[in-house]
């Protein structure tokens, strides 16, 4: 990487314990502490490509407890300080500032997925011999113009420049080219495969007339992004957020 620190690095410095469901054994398999299993060197989720997503091993577990299935987990065998269930961007920043304040602390995190990250993983594609690395969600980070102090300060501590971005990334390169988004309708959903370009920059009335819809479904979606109708009228914005939490 040529900022920061690696995903790697950053378990292993902060002695941090991973742990997967109960069809996935990785307790332990990160940090300075004695590894119960270990994967073959050549396990490395971030070269494994694809839309992934909850890939299979992530939910047979409680699609089985749900059908009733139950364990007998016996006797807790390891003692922890802090137990974090996700190893998501947020469970992962809760062990961090629990660590910040208690740097002796033994630190489990339990995740069902085969990496780390949540939806901010990555992707690494070997071309020739340069390793080109794709996002898997983190490029949608929202607006991190707005974090607050601590969440700044943690991207600044693990090695995240965030004004990285806008020299890496064009943000006018669709554009420039004269793109725009658009929808993809499937055949076996609406009746034919069809490509509908101009999402968000076409008046809506012309991009509901480039889709697959009905007349009924087009003049809905041009409802749905047009109307300003009050559906709580006598309701503060607040009011209204908090009715819908």
């Amino acid at each position: 990487m040529s900022h920061g620190i690696s995903r790697r690095d950053f378990l292993n410095g902060t002695q941090v314990a991973i742990g997967a469901s109960l069809l996935s054994p990785w307790a332990e398999l990160f940090g300075n502490v004695p590894t119960v299993y270990l994967p073959d060197q050549s396990y490395y989720p971030p070269a494994l490509t694809g839309m992934r997503g909850s890939h299979d091993g992530s939910w047979e577990t409680m699609h089985a407890r749900v059908a009733g299935q139950q364990w007998n987990a016996g006797p807790a065998e390891e003692h922890y300080d802090l137990i974090v269930v996700g190893a998501g961007i947020s469970g992962l920043s809760a062990a961090w500032f629990y660590r910040q304040k208690h740097p002796d602390a033994r630190i489990l995190i339990l995740d069902n997925h085969d990496d780390v990250g949540g939806h901010a993983k990555r992707n690494e594609f070997l071309i020739g011999d340069q390793t080109r690395i794709g996002y898997g969600g983190t490029e949608a980070i929202d607006t991190p113009s707005s974090f607050g102090a601590p969440a700044k300060d943690l991207m600044h501590q693990i090695g995240i420049r965030l004004d990285a971005f806008h020299e890496a990334y064009d943000a006018s390169i669709y554009s420039s080219l004269g793109l725009s988004r658009g929808i993809l309708f499937d055949q076996a959903n609406f009746g034919r495969q069809q490509l509908a370009v101009g999402y968000g920059s076409l008046p809506w009335e012309e991009f509901a007339a480039r889709t697959p819809l009905n007349e009924q479904a087009r003049k809905d979606l041009i409802r749905l992004q047009t109307s300003n109708e009050d559906y709580l009228p006598g309701l503060s914005l607040a009011e209204k957020q908090a009715l819908m939490q």
